[in-house]
């Protein structure tokens, strides 16, 4: 069999079996085994495949790594930022255009709301000010 197929069905395989792993595992190997099999079939010699493939899949490793923790970050949010439609339980009474407090994620939170919100009562955050947040009433 020629080494290009096999680096081939090894590249298939790993990028195929790769949704079936928790987190980004073998991926890189399969970018480096589909490049090592470009060269193989190029006719490239054995050990510049092994480079080939080595240098690829590192590549692969740290650019993908960094692609995902950036867009990881972007979803996640940052400190209070995360918060943003969540939504959150009245602790203490908020009168129309006024200042009381929420829970939120398990923290207490100064709390801006437009409408009269009562203990109890169930808002969504829709943005940060400084240091309080801006929720709005839930309608039931």
């Amino acid at each position: 069999m020629k080494l290009y197929i096999v680096w081939f069905i090894a590249a298939f395989a790993l990028i195929v079996l790769e949704p079936l792993l928790p987190g980004l595992v073998i991926i890189w190997f399969g970018f480096g085994a589909l490049f090592a099999g470009i060269f193989a079939l190029l006719g490239a010699s054995f050990y510049i495949q092994l480079v080939v493939f080595a240098l690829v899949s590192i590549l692969s490793l740290v650019f993908i790594r960094k692609m995902v923790s950036k867009e990881e970050e972007k979803t996640q949010g940052v400190g209070a930022e995360r918060l943003i439609g969540m939504t959150g339980k009245v602790i203490e009474n908020i009168p129309a255009s006024d200042f009381g407090l929420i829970v939120v994620d398990g923290e207490k939170w100064r709390a801006f709301c437009e409408e009269e919100c009562q203990r109890g009562e169930r808002v969504r955050v829709t943005k940060i000010e400084g240091t309080h947040l801006v929720v709005e009433k839930i309608k039931n």
